[in-house]
């Protein structure tokens, strides 16, 4: 029977049966959290503020989140303008994602607008990371360590990059994976 989670903050939830799975869908009904296809048991996970529709598993509230290190990254490349709090919006874009500097816009592709909320943040915090990085894998691993902070496991972090990349982009998937693992 599915029932409703209002996360208010940044939360750590342990799984109180972790031979079951655990599946998570977000206010829309998209999926957000699942466990099914990860090859370990998870035993504590967060989630970041929001509502979501939990369909299966056991689980309560932990005094404090999972804390997930962060990817050391080198000192900035660059210094632009803050991008929190340009404008988000959906439409033709080749690029998938772009941040247009001037127009203090954020552009995703229309054709992610049905997208998970881990792949839809990954792309968001990865033009985030175009502040202080022109190089695409210090974007990325800004990215991830943005979602960390906010309230994202380490599966759904790295199977953003997977899910959005093309096959060209491999050594940027396997960066943020390879991260990922280094870094537990």
């Amino acid at each position: 029977m599915q029932r409703t989670l209002y996360v208010t903050k940044k939360t750590g939830f342990r799984n109180n049966t972790p031979e079951k799975p655990i599946v998570i869908r977000d206010f829309r009904g998209v999926l957000f959290y699942s466990t099914i296809w990860l090859n370990k048991p998870v035993y504590e996970f967060n989630l970041p503020p929001g509502k979501y529709m939990v369909d299966e598993g056991s689980f309560t509230e932990m005094k404090s989140p999972v804390d997930y290190k962060l990817a050391k990254l080198p000192r900035p490349e660059r210094f632009y303008p803050s991008p929190f709090k340009f404008d988000v919006h959906f439409g033709n874009n080749r690029n998938k994602c772009s941040i247009l500097w001037d127009q203090k816009t954020i552009l995703f592709d229309n054709q992610f607008k049905e997208s998970p909320l881990p792949i839809l943040d990954f792309m968001l915090f990865h033009e985030f990371g175009h502040e202080l990085y022109s190089t695409e894998t210090l974007a990325d691993q800004l990215s991830a360590n943005y979602m960390k902070r906010r309230g994202y496991n380490p599966s759904q972090i790295g199977d953003a990059p997977i899910s959005t990349l093309s096959d060209r982009q491999l050594s940027r998937m396997a960066n943020i994976v390879d991260a990922l693992i280094n870094t537990r």
